[in-house]
């Protein structure tokens, strides 16, 4: 063999013996990086699968995803519950704006409501605390609250003023133009046998203009009007009467038709009546 056969040899021409070209040496290298690209040796095969979804080919490639990923969604990140916690010691709820306290939550009244009572705003904060309502939240429903509340309240007084004018209405259809007589009667009657308390009573819930309660005391005062024992207590003064108290209802009894319809049931009671009222009238001519 030549010189410069020789130097060919040792430059890596192939010679007998099995010697591999350095094209071969290329290809071989070249097939390893791309099994090592396609099929990540860094990676456990438990995870092998989704990182050749993503694309992955080198770690590098996994910290640039990261990035990205930290800065759209941010690091200040709220945990979740754990499964099992008890909801209310959930760190996050701080983070959520719930206050550490009830007193925490600074809720204004809502405008044209500023005679709400207060201590129901004040029961409001306790129950919003202990279910970790945050702050913004509590506003609004402290709003809506407290206009529900307002509203139905003044639903309530005027459906209770509607109800006075139909008892009302009822009362004056049935007793005509002995309305004002009968009502006179059923006031005495329980001022003569009821307490002041059972006055306050009738008059702050109202049901002493119920007609049920009115014809049932009106009864009692016509009883009592036609006895001794009612005379002697209007002249006595005990109801409270004045004399110009006796002249103004004489002057409703004259007017009441029935006081001259001696067929009518009230005539002899409005004619006792009118004898019991001028002797209050004029106490100087009662002996």
């Amino acid at each position: 063999m030549s010189e410069e056969e020789q130097g060919s040899a040792d430059a890596g021409n192939p010679v007998e013996g099995g010697a591999v070209s350095e094209t071969s040496v290329q290809d071989v290298q070249t097939a390893q990086a791309t099994t090592s690209l396609t099929t990540p040796e860094w990676v456990s095969d438990e995870h092998r699968g989704f990182v050749e979804n993503k694309g992955w080919q080198t770690t590098d490639d996994v910290v640039k995803s990261y990035v990205n990923l930290e800065r759209q969604i941010g690091t200040d990140r709220i945990p979740l519950p754990v499964e099992g916690q008890d909801i209310s010691q959930w760190e996050g709820w701080d983070k959520l704006g719930t206050p550490e306290t009830a007193e925490g939550y600074e809720l204004a009244v809502p405008q044209g409501y500023e005679n709400y009572n207060q201590d129901m705003s004040a029961w409001f904060r306790e129950k919003a605390h202990e279910a970790k309502v945050p702050a913004h939240m509590a506003q609004r429903l402290h709003d809506a609250f407290v206009e529900r509340a307002i509203g139905q309240e003044k639903d309530m007084a005027l459906d209770q003023q509607r109800a006075f004018e139909d008892w009302g209405n009822e009362l004056k259809k049935e007793y005509g133009n002995s309305f004002d007589e009968k009502v006179g009667l059923a006031r005495r009657a329980v001022r003569a046998f009821g307490s002041d308390t059972l006055v306050d009573l009738l008059n702050e819930s109202g049901l002493g203009n119920h007609p049920e309660m009115v014809r049932a005391f009106a009864k009692v005062g016509a009883e009592l009007s036609s006895g001794q024992q009612f005379k002697d207590a209007e002249v006595s003064g005990s109801f409270g009467m004045t004399p110009e108290d006796a002249r103004a209802e004489i002057s409703r009894i004259r007017a009441n038709p029935a006081l001259m319809d001696k067929t009518s049931p009230e005539n002899k009671v409005l004619n006792d009546r009118l004898t019991q009222l001028y002797e209050f009238a004029h106490p100087d001519q009662a002996a």
